[in-house]
């Protein structure tokens, strides 16, 4: 076999890429084996938006691009880059079949660090690949981009779920959108208001008229623009947020029960009934046989405790609930709640009444926004990963290259 074939094989380069020469420099701490390439001639194209162009000149020079490792040796491709006159572009460089446009690193190299940035965080790779981290970060923006030019992530949306997540202290928040068919993230921006909803049905277009439904917690700056944008979509709350409120209300009958307790010189009794908020708040399914007795007593040491819990639990039985059994078990849950004299139940009634629409539409069509808050756990993991993000702009790459589906594979694995 052939000394350049060979090369051309351990270096992975495609039909398109011819190997003229190789120079092997060694001193320092690694080897460098430079490889003299060219493309093909053929016709050139742009290398910003990838149209036909006629050729202007040959550049500048010889440029150099970092390939993948051959072994322990560092591989530079070295070749000319010519520049074409683009309709559009104006003068720029020629695409070339090993690089992306604006870049000292070669495809597969980029692939390569950007897939572990993505596995581990920025960092890692860089000092995997002795790169800089501000080299891996352009590297994952050029992946990105030119992942969403070949895939549309907004064609086709039925269902999607519509969620926040912090990305760093002070109320800093990213809006992401989820799609219920394929579980993936499809959109995610900064912000988390009104505008940045907007901003999304403004990227979606005449497509918004396609959802059927949308998925979110209830927050106002979420349904609001939903009925606005896409009136023809389903709302469903999230049942998670709705057992939320009836734990929260539960909360506050317990903290008011500790304090006449507290007041009244009751000090053990008070510490005991503080101790129950662990059970108060569990699934009445997953609690043991004792920890049910210790509940049951409620029911003769304090009734208002005990009709609290009551409402909680069937609360959360109507999400189990055929749609028109739900309706029924929800007018007399309104009508208890209402007359249970207990302000925060009375007050989650009227919460209800006014959400009642999407909490049927809920059990109807059994859409949670649990995909919403699983791929935030996920995007979490991701925070945590990285120590943190300063650039909410680099923390949604992040999320679009894994979320998304758009990691790129590794060379080979697109060579097999």
């Amino acid at each position: 076999m052939r000394r350049r074939k060979v090369l051309k094989l351990l270096a992975g380069l495609d039909r398109a890429t011819v190997i003229e020469g190789d120079h092997l420099e060694v001193g320092g701490l690694r080897p460098v084996l430079r490889l003299e390439v060219r493309f093909r001639v053929g016709r050139l194209f742009c290398g910003k938006c990838g149209e036909r162009a006629p050729g202007y000149d040959q550049g500048d020079g010889v440029r150099s691009w970092r390939h993948i490792d051959v072994g322990f040796a560092r591989c530079v491709l070295v070749a000319r880059a010519p520049r074409v006159r683009c309709v559009g572009c104006g003068v720029t460089v020629a695409r070339v079949p090993w690089a992306r446009h604006d870049s000292a690193f070669t495809r597969d190299f980029e692939d390569v660090v950007v897939h572990d940035a993505v596995a581990s965080n920025k960092q890692a790779a860089a000092d995997r690949y002795e790169v800089s981290w501000r080299a891996v970060n352009g590297m994952c923006d050029r992946v990105l981009a030119e992942a969403l030019r070949h895939t549309d992530l907004l064609d086709g949306l039925v269902a999607v779920g519509i969620d926040e997540v912090k990305y760093k202290k002070g109320h800093k928040y990213l809006t992401v959108v989820c799609d219920h068919v394929t579980g993936r993230v499809v959109w995610a921006a900064k912000g988390r208001s009104k505008e940045t909803v907007n901003a999304f049905f403004d990227a979606l277009g005449d497509r918004a008229a396609g959802l059927q439904f949308v998925t979110a917690d209830g927050a106002q700056w979420i349904t609001t623009v939903v009925k606005d944008r896409a009136p023809d979509a389903v709302v469903c709350l999230d049942t998670f947020h709705v057992i939320g409120w009836a734990i929260d209300a539960l909360d506050e009958v317990r903290r008011e029960e500790w304090n006449v307790l507290r007041k009244a010189g009751a000090a053990k009794a008070a510490t005991e009934f503080k101790g129950l908020r662990f059970l108060l708040r569990r699934n009445w399914e997953d609690l043991t046989w004792s920890q049910r007795q210790v509940l049951e007593s409620l029911g003769r040491a304090n009734r208002r405790m005990f009709r609290a819990l009551q409402l909680k639990e069937e609360l959360r039985d109507i999400f189990a609930l055929r749609p028109i059994q739900a309706k029924r078990a929800i007018d007399s849950w309104l009508v208890f709640a209402s007359r249970s004299q207990l302000p925060s139940f009375v007050k989650l009634a009227r919460t209800i009444r006014a959400y009642r629409q999407s909490i049927e539409a809920t059990i109807e069509w059994r859409l949670t926004n649990g995909l919403a808050e699983s791929t935030n756990a996920s995007i979490g993991r991701i925070r945590t990963s990285a120590r943190g993000f300063h650039d909410p702009h680099a923390f949604i790459t992040m999320v679009m290259l894994d979320r998304s589906g758009l990691t790129p594979d590794l060379p080979w694995q697109n060579a097999a």
